[in-house]
């Protein structure tokens, strides 16, 4: 099983120098990715820690020049609020500045009001994220015309290139919908990670549609802690790694009998944690489960 970290470009605590730092000690423990968290324009008192927020995509950009071989991803971006060519101009910007590390995951968006602020239709959402993929690869394996429902453009420039031809992309989210999509476009799925009974029947409904595809969680990490649940942003229950390294243990094991094979640990799932205390949680749990 792989690792990557939530780097914290959200939140109470958001500085560019604690962007950098955790980012720095996640390249050095040997983790194999970092993430950045995507939202553009949040309602006031929305109960999440991301209305204090820096650009996914820029956020990238700039660690891009902060490190050398850590992969560089957004956890989830929410292409439907977005234009999806300039979106993929971005990403083949992102990897050329770091040499071909560039890595996606798509979600569809959760919060109404954060589309109508950004003029975007929620309950079409689902149909421009099967399209804006489609574009996005196209444009990445260097075709450049293209006819859709919502785009047109033909004998078009798409240059620089990207490092890579084929980007790899997660589809995010827990909804059917969501499974189905990471079935016939993604890379792999890419859900929360929720109370392992429950998971459980998640995971059995997204092999109905997809038997082989990797599952790629997105899971809390609180060191300090001794419970192993915790309550989201939209007050789910999920599950964390804590300070309790026997259930750490019984949740890796579980997790990979259910296909899981990539855990994306969020260390500043509430907002408030120190990057100080975010990499020591970081570190603690790379000496404990992995080494570099």
């Amino acid at each position: 099983m792989r690792f990557g970290i939530c780097i914290p470009n959200y939140g109470e605590t958001l500085s560019v120098e604690s962007l950098r730092k955790v980012t720095l000690a996640a390249e050095e423990l040997g983790y194999d990715s970092i993430w950045a968290t995507d939202h553009v324009l949040m309602p006031r008192e929305s109960g999440t820690p991301y209305e204090r927020i820096f650009d996914s995509i820029g956020s990238l950009c700039y660690l891009a020049s902060q490190t050398t071989k850590i992969k560089l991803g957004v956890s989830s971006l929410i292409i439907a609020m977005r234009n999806p060519i300039v979106v993929a101009k971005q990403l083949a910007s992102l990897d050329n500045f770091s040499n071909g590390r560039t890595i996606l995951a798509i979600g569809a968006g959760w919060n109404e009001k954060e589309f109508s602020f950004v003029g975007s239709d929620f309950h079409s959402r689902g149909k421009r994220v099967d399209e804006s993929i489609q574009i996005i690869r196209s444009l990445w394996r260097g075709e450049t015309s293209y006819s859709g429902k919502s785009y047109y453009f033909e004998n078009a420039v798409f240059e620089p290139v990207p490092v890579q031809k084929n980007l790899k992309i997660w589809i995010g989210g827990t909804t059917l919908p969501a499974m189905k999509r990471a079935a016939r476009l993604g890379d792999a799925w890419h859900p929360n990670a929720y109370p392992l009974e429950n998971f459980k029947k998640m995971v059995s409904e997204f092999r109905k549609y997809s038997p082989k595809k990797s599952v790629r969680v997105r899971i809390g990490l609180n060191m300090r802690s001794r419970e192993s649940e915790f309550i989201g942003t939209q007050g789910e229950k999920r599950i964390m790694f804590s300070g309790d390294m026997r259930r750490n243990e019984e949740i890796i094991a579980a997790l990979g009998e259910l296909g899981v094979d990539y855990c994306v640990l969020s260390p500043n799932a509430s907002g408030k944690i120190e990057a100080d205390e975010q990499i020591d949680a970081i570190r603690k749990f790379a000496s404990a489960y992995f080494s570099a």
